[in-house]
């Protein structure tokens, strides 16, 4: 952020004037802002003074009255709860194809547009550390010719504003619409990320997730970069968990599984437990596999099935011991990404949390897991959940109930803006 405001080649000169000034003897972090200051006569101090020592980071919304471009500031919070407070933001943009530079320090700004906007887009290249919200005003933004990393920030925006309640629902369904033929790995990775990640609390997205998934398969069939590569492999383990009619597809290729390519391997995995259901065979699988990276592989396997029966008995066999205590972590984060395995994967914590402390003593680790899952797998249970650990509280993983709690009301209160009936999807038919 502060490199895009100073400038490139006026921020390095203040920084190469710092490492040459104080490079025998010791400096406070104002003597690296007054470097550069100095360097690119900007307002370098006063922009960080307030950055470091103020909490959270700011939303910027923009919309259009009349002639005037009006951009307003306030702090983020994914809540959706409104707190005013003032950034010295330096802001990039471009408007009608030409780039600018404001410091927005004050809490509301505006901008003269004689000629109407054709065409803007704030924070280029995604340099600044605040989210910025179209107020009416996307389609604009997709007409200036925007960067791959421009184009993820746009999505990764969308994604928060549409879970703290900024944006409607089926507004963000649209925008994701049409990112269906996205060729950069980027925002590519981010939407299918965040399509995942909403599978598992609400299967509103399914369609919008076949669609999406599909499409980039046939985008990646080919190409043989790395990024597309790894890309293609989370493309096709995903659409496998939503998309029965590819599962099916793909899983007549398990036997061929030991000469398939590496990237496709965990997704045929997935396939094979959600059109076969075949239990056995991926924890015999499992035992008999050498290789820590095969083994990962049929763990997901074994929590990725359709019927919750069969994911329970998943979770049952770590506390048995037929899983090592290692791989319990894997099978934790899996069974919350299927929305098949919620209720049996939140069923077994609750009944195996002693054993589940006993077996990372002394450390953070379940702390970090309930932070992660607890939003996901306590969904339509906030009142059993948060009664849980009111009883059963330890220290170490107070912090991650805390803020797993803290997100799984979120998620809630997402949920019943949007209506969360498993039943009720929704599938976008073409762009607004």
């Amino acid at each position: 952020m502060l490199e895009a405001y100073a400038g490139e080649d006026q921020f390095m000169r203040g920084v190469r004037s710092y490492l040459e000034k104080y490079k025998f003897s010791n400096a406070a972090g104002e003597d690296l802002w007054n470097q550069i200051e100095h360097a690119s006569k900007t307002r370098v101090k006063a922009i960080m003074n307030e950055w470091i020592r103020k909490p959270g980071y700011p939303i910027v919304n923009v919309k259009l009255d009349g002639k005037k471009l009006m951009i307003r500031q306030e702090r983020f919070l994914l809540n959706g709860s409104s707190e005013q407070s003032t950034w010295p933001i330096p802001i990039t943009l471009k408007l009608n194809g030409k780039e600018q530079k404001l410091l927005m320090e004050r809490s509301e700004e505006s901008i003269a547009i004689p000629d109407g906007v054709d065409s803007l887009k704030l924070n280029l290249e995604e340099t600044g550390f605040y989210r910025v919200h179209y107020d009416g005003l996307y389609d604009r933004v997709w007409r200036s010719n925007m960067s791959p990393v421009d184009r993820y920030g746009i999505v990764s925006d969308a994604h928060a504003f549409t879970i703290q309640g900024k944006m409607d629902f089926v507004q963000y369904l649209t925008l994701l619409d049409r990112y269906v033929n996205e060729q950069e790995y980027l925002p590519a990775f981010e939407v299918s990320d965040q399509l995942s990640s909403l599978y598992a609390i609400t299967r509103r997205v399914e369609e919008t997730s076949r669609k999406f998934h599909r499409t980039q398969l046939k985008i990646l069939e080919n190409r043989k970069d790395e990024n597309s590569i790894a890309l293609r492999g989370s493309v096709a383990s995903r659409l496998a968990l939503v998309d029965m009619e590819y599962a099916k597809e793909l899983a007549t290729r398990f036997s061929d599984y030991e000469s398939a390519e590496p990237d496709m391997k965990q997704a045929m995995v997935v396939a094979h437990a959600r059109a076969s259901g075949d239990f056995e065979s991926l924890f015999e699988n499992y035992r008999n596999r050498s290789s820590e990276e095969e083994k990962s592989r049929f763990l997901v396997g074994l929590t990725s099935f359709g019927k919750p029966s069969l994911n329970a008995r998943a979770m049952e066999l770590a506390s048995s011991g037929e899983i090592k205590k290692q791989h319990v972590g894997t099978l934790l984060g899996s069974a919350t990404r299927n929305p098949d395995a919620r209720t049996t994967t939140c069923n077994w914590i609750t009944a195996k949390f002693e054993w589940l402390r006993g077996i990372y003593e002394g450390t953070g680790v379940v702390s970090r897991y309930l932070t992660y899952m607890l939003p996901i797998l306590g969904i339509d249970r906030i009142e059993e959940v948060t009664k849980f650990f009111a009883q059963h509280k330890a220290p170490e993983t107070t912090k991650g109930v805390e803020a797993g709690i803290e997100k799984l009301r979120i998620n809630q209160a997402f949920l019943e803006r949007i209506g969360s009936s498993e039943k009720q999807i929704v599938e976008v038919k073409g762009r607004r």
